[in-house]
């Protein structure tokens, strides 16, 4: 249960990181210049064509080694490969270049977190967090909420995630941690209701939130409910593990 629980979360967290859109298509830029292949390998990024955005940024970085897009793009793609170390050396570059760079203090906390790193991770996150600038704080909340369940300290979590929550009521990752939060604490049937707003607010059901929704209706006594949500994310998921997570659900009801 409790590495379901942590997938959801980090799902979560890397939405939370998502790339910039590119701020200028690559024919309003000199073919070939630094910017221009930038644009490019965040176009690459968007589509999940990590090795194509790595070749283009990587590129663009030869070119111009303090290119904040290039700097930012690539770091994303070393956090989507699981590569925090290298992630974190480009980002503390970026911020060299560019303090003010919010979204690198987000993206920076979210690799300390992977690496267990609470202090450095929550330092930076607090930074993006609370920074008057930053146009989209509801992702370094989720980022801390998640960083605090990770750590067991649930209560803190749930802070967070309200916090954001005031900033944003349509966030569902949000919804989502506050379910872990609440559920964590016992709180169940707010729990239920919490992962119940996540689902309604997504563009399409997501499978681990509804096993999240899923196991709590499980606790509750709500077998049905139970039963059609894990029936729904077995349908919808392609990962092994979690397949099987929901099946070892399903029998257990």
């Amino acid at each position: 249960m409790k590495r379901i629980i942590l997938m959801v979360a980090a799902a979560a967290m890397l939405l939370s990181c998502g790339g910039n859109r590119p701020r200028t298509v690559p024919g309003q830029l000199q073919p070939g210049s630094a910017e221009y292949l930038a644009n490019e390998g965040i176009g690459y990024l968007n589509n999940g064509k990590l090795d194509l955005a790595a070749n283009r940024l990587e590129s663009a970085l030869k070119k111009n080694p303090r290119l904040v897009t290039a700097l930012n793009g690539m770091a994303l793609v070393h956090v989507y490969r699981r590569e925090f170390p290298k992630a974190v050396d480009l980002l503390e570059r970026l911020l060299q270049v560019s303090p003010q760079f919010y979204d690198a203090y987000n993206l920076l906390g979210t690799a300390h977190s992977e690496m267990g790193d609470y202090e450095r991770a929550k330092e930076n996150l607090l930074i993006a967090a609370n920074a008057q600038e930053y146009q989209t704080p509801e992702n370094a909340f989720a980022n801390l909420a998640m960083l605090e369940i990770r750590f067991n300290q649930h209560d803190s979590a749930l802070r967070y995630a309200e916090k954001g929550l005031l900033l944003n009521r349509r966030f569902a990752p949000l919804f989502n941690l506050k379910g872990l939060a609440l559920e964590n604490l016992g709180r169940l049937k707010e729990a239920g209701e919490s992962f119940d707003r996540a689902l309604v607010l997504l563009p399409a059901p997501d499978p681990l939130v509804l096993v999240n929704g899923a196991r709590v209706a499980a606790r509750l006594g709500e077998r049905r409910k139970a039963l059609d949500q894990l029936e729904q994310a077995l349908g919808m998921t392609q990962d092994e593990a979690l397949k099987t997570e929901i099946m070892r659900l399903i029998k257990s009801l």
